[in-house]
């Protein structure tokens, strides 16, 4: 059975920290039960192959950042793969995104239950917002800062935007110290900015 392994993500573009996962992308030919999926990304070449074609936001992310740490074989498959295709999804995934955000907003200024959680879910629409108009604008950006490595960049001080940090680590991986209510409404002050800046970007959208 062929097997090849990957590290992706925050440590192949130095911007590992203390509250970061190593990422692992675990490529094989059949099902392969050393490796637990809840640490590791896996997937069969052909579905690899499937995302390459369709010019998918993971693929790219492999193709332009993922380090092979080990071949069965001595090939690095995603390195043969070559180029994926141009990514074509922009403004639908845009808009999804969004769509999470609102749906975020909504629950966190009506409800006071579940409002870290709500919180992460404000930072992974923002984040993927982003990551997916720079593809879109053939300049991707993976890093979980890429709010502000895009034009327009997203005008939240990094203060404010590290509270979203810590809540989606908060909620994904249970570590840090939690939020504070003065931060929660912090967050909700500034949650028009954010929604200015996402109007702004898909309004370039109708304009193409």
């Amino acid at each position: 059975m062929s097997l090849h392994i990957y590290a992706f993500g925050s440590i192949c573009r130095g911007e590992y920290e203390s509250n970061s996962d190593v990422d692992l992308l675990v490529c094989t030919s059949g099902e392969n039960e050393n490796y637990d999926k809840n640490k590791f990304s896996i997937y069969d070449y052909h579905r690899l192959k499937e995302l390459w074609k369709e010019g998918n936001p993971f693929a790219w992310h492999l193709a332009l950042e993922a380090k092979m740490i080990y071949s069965s074989d001595g090939v690095d498959f995603v390195r043969e793969l070559g180029r994926p295709a141009r990514y074509s999804n922009g403004e639908q995934d845009c808009l999804k995104f969004k769509a999470l955000f609102d749906d975020a907003c909504e629950q966190l200024i009506t409800y006071n239950t579940s409002q870290t959680f709500q919180i992460s879910c404000v930072f992974l629409a923002i984040r993927n917002f982003a990551t997916c108009y720079s593809l879109h604008e053939q300049k991707p950006v993976f890093s979980r800062y890429s709010p502000f490595k895009i034009s327009p960049i997203l005008q939240l001080t990094p203060d404010i935007y590290s509270i979203l940090l810590r809540a989606r680590v908060l909620s994904t991986r249970g570590v840090g110290d939690r939020l504070r209510s003065d931060e929660i409404e912090i967050v909700k002050d500034n949650l028009n900015v954010v929604r200015s800046w996402m109007n702004e970007i898909l309004g370039g959208f109708c304009n193409e």
